[in-house]
């Protein structure tokens, strides 16, 4: 049987190539209509909706390692309570919704802020977590 966190690790890792499926053939074809990179960097570079994707994909690279980090620590070596797996979903859950508002109407505050602050705490849920785990 599988651990418990490694369905929420595969979803996070889906999201962000979701995400770069959805967003690569619309670069490309915003380069191909401007007639290639320098006509478009002439002409003001890619449609702020394509900028906030792109800024969603780098997104995928930052809190989400700590995340991974954690999910292969407690995978590996702790105990996965039932509140860490809470917190790894709930975390892989507002990941997405983060990146819908962000790759949509980017409606940064409150929805993007919030949504981005609760993942985050869920985060230091399961670092605090981690800690107290390796300190007994």
């Amino acid at each position: 049987m599988s651990h418990p966190l490694v369905l929420p690790m595969l979803i996070q890792m889906a999201l962000a190539l979701l995400i770069l499926f959805v967003m690569a053939p619309r670069r490309v074809s915003a380069i191909k209509k401007a007639g290639g990179p320098s006509a478009l960097k002439k002409a003001g570079g890619f449609a702020a909706s394509l900028n906030n994707m792109g800024d969603n994909f780098k997104n995928q690279f930052e809190l989400p390692v700590i995340f991974y980090g954690l999910c292969l620590l407690f995978i590996t070596i702790g105990e996965a309570t039932p509140s860490i797996v809470s917190a790894a979903w709930v975390f892989v859950v507002l990941r997405v919704v983060h990146s819908v508002v962000q790759c949509t109407n980017n409606q940064i505050f409150p929805t993007r802020f919030g949504v981005f602050l609760v993942s985050s705490l869920a985060l230091v849920y399961m670092l605090v977590m981690a800690i107290l785990q390796a300190s007994t």
